[in-house]
């Protein structure tokens, strides 16, 4: 699928990074993601959005945490689901990485975009012809 009909869905996803639930929004909500710090949101779980075996997304998650480990950036849990909660693919938060590295692991792991944030923007990254839509965070519940 293009990113034109991969949007609206990843969209409407739900993304936890760093312990906070967000949405993307077309219009500013007021929050700034972990103060303005650059992060992004990836996963190694099902490559161009072709579901994988439990155990085989266990071992890319793994695979990609020691990726991420060796080249030294700070991580925390990540996640993206479905609204329902019926598509959820674990990663991981990371601290302090460039847009460029960030696309470069998202490739690597197969993976048709990644969330990027820096200051009170948030944007979907797409990993094969780097195109970048900007939004904004909105915390989930509000």
């Amino acid at each position: 699928m293009s990113p034109q009909e991969l949007s609206p869905v990843y969209r409407s996803a739900v993304y936890e990074a760093g312990g906070v639930a967000f949405t993307l929004g077309e219009a500013p909500a007021g929050l700034v993601l972990f103060g303005g710090r650059p992060f992004a949101v990836v996963t190694a779980h099902n490559p161009g959005s072709q579901p994988l075996p439990a155990e085989e997304n266990a071992r890319r998650h793994r695979e990609l945490e020691q990726v991420l480990r060796e080249g030294g950036y700070e991580l925390a849990p990540g996640v993206g689901c479905s609204p329902d909660g019926e598509w959820r693919e674990e990663g991981f938060t990371v601290f302090g990485i460039g847009l460029e590295e960030a696309l470069a692991v998202g490739r690597r792991f197969g993976q048709n975009a990644i969330v990027y944030g820096e200051g009170e923007r948030v944007g979907l990254a797409w990993c094969e012809g780097g195109g970048l839509e900007w939004f904004y965070p909105r915390e989930v519940g509000r």
